[in-house]
């Protein structure tokens, strides 16, 4: 047999149980995505209806929903007691009555979750983790957020031809100076840097041209850039605009998952209703604040803050004194010639809060302004970002793919639109200058 023959062979063995485990492993990647794609709807409920009162694992104006199903086991009907506790506690169930007088008979509203919804939440809490529970698919995850060597690598390169540079011009002296010797010529005076640059300039007097301009023109690259940037905050480029706040309000403590977990629409809750997203009154965080009059990290201070602002007394757990508003800084301003409405984006558009605001969630304990918010990276948004016409209740965008899929002028606008396999918003308008300015 030929070595061609054994190679391919002892190839083939090698491949075989290769290909073999590929297949084990992408069936149990498969498997674990089915389960993630499970917790992460149920983390989505769960704080869009139970984070306000409830923690995955632990007591808080409800109980800790952890463990739940398998403490109704047999004591009832889990799903029938989250759809109606109190018709439930009606019905004559003792384990529904029993929780109610544990818990302060705080009552909890009727949740419009199906059987499965519900299930999901319970999947949710009963695989919560402190660290943020299931993850699947780490890697190309740890992969993107590695830092880029570009700049590094241009750097060692220009060294090196710097370095060659100068050794050639050190080489092209000694060679001119050896030719004059030669010729019974003096040496050359030696010149400083300046003086060789100028010496050069005055032999070459195009190329010293050339790069005068790009000099130039590089300055007032600088020069435009630094200007562009006067009065914009936020990005990778410039500063964020952090002010102070009359009460200091940790974002991460209550909207982080690992924490209070409470959903960002509770306390702005026309974020998807109207224009603005609002400022929540004071009432909104005495929901939970007549209840908890401590911070772990600031103690009783702040919490006092805005029992003043509202006229609470805690000892006697009610409003007693008068009322003031609490003078907030506005953080996020956009210019009066720029319109810009939140229910587009939250309701219809499906965009998260954390897409133009940043990680409130995670990494601001003090709110800040993360997006620039200029034009540009408002149409970068525009020209990338996905819009789903079908699976909505949203009658403009059914509406547009009615007229894409149904009229014939429609069904050739829309295969130019899917040559990159998405319509964007761009494409349905989103760089017209009337959307936004009127």
């Amino acid at each position: 047999m030929s070595f061609a023959c054994r190679l391919f062979k002892r190839s083939i063995g090698l491949c075989a149980p290769l290909a073999i485990l590929v297949f084990l492993l992408s069936g149990v990647s498969a498997s674990a995505q089915v389960d993630q794609a499970v917790y992460d709807n149920g983390e989505k409920l769960f704080k869009a209806n139970c984070g306000s009162c409830h923690k995955p694992d632990k007591d808080m104006t409800g109980p800790a929903v952890k463990g739940a199903k398998e403490r109704w086991d047999g004591k009832g009907d889990v799903h029938e007691w989250i759809k109606d506790s109190q018709g439930y506690i009606k019905s004559g169930n003792a384990h529904a009555k029993q929780i109610f007088e544990e818990h302060n008979k705080i009552v909890m509203p009727p949740q419009a979750l199906s059987n499965e919804e519900i299930d999901a939440v319970l999947y949710y809490a009963d695989n919560f983790a402190p660290a943020g529970g299931k993850k699947v698919a780490e890697a190309p995850a740890a992969a993107a957020e590695q830092p880029s060597n570009t700049w590094e690598w241009l750097l060692v390169t220009a060294l090196v031809l710097l370095v060659v540079l100068l050794s050639l011009g050190g080489v092209s002296r000694q060679l001119s100076d050896a030719v004059r010797e030669k010729e019974g010529l003096p040496a050359e005076p030696r010149l400083g840097t300046w003086g060789r640059i100028k010496r050069w300039a005055g032999r070459n007097k195009g190329w010293a041209s050339v790069v005068v301009l790009l000099f130039v023109v590089w300055a007032l690259v600088l020069l435009w850039n630094f200007m562009f940037n006067i009065g914009v905050y936020g990005g990778d480029k410039v500063a964020h605009y952090k002010p102070s706040q009359p009460i200091a309000f940790d974002h991460t403590l209550h909207a982080g998952k690992d924490n209070l977990a409470i959903n960002c629409q509770y306390c702005h809750s026309s974020a998807e209703k109207s224009r603005h997203a609002g400022i929540p009154s004071a009432n909104v965080c005495m929901n939970c604040h007549q209840a908890v009059s401590e911070g772990p990290k600031t103690g009783t201070a702040e919490i006092a803050k805005i029992y003043e602002a509202v006229g609470w007394d805690p000892e006697a757990m009610k409003y007693t004194g008068p009322q003031k508003p609490i003078v907030w800084n506005k953080v996020h301003n956009l210019p009066d010639h720029v319109y810009f409405n939140h229910s587009q984006h939250v309701k219809v558009g499906k965009l998260e809060c954390q897409e133009c605001h940043g990680p409130v969630d995670t990494k601001m304990d003090q709110v800040e302004q993360w997006s620039p918010l200029t034009m540009v990276w408002c149409l970068d948004c525009h020209n990338t970002k996905e819009v789903a016409l079908t699976g909505t209740d949203n009658g403009y965008y059914q509406e547009i793919h009615r007229r894409l899929t149904e009229t014939p002028m429609g069904q050739r606008e829309l295969r130019k639109y899917l040559e990159d396999e998405k319509v964007t918003v761009r494409e349905l308008g989103g760089f017209e200058c009337a959307k936004c300015h009127y």
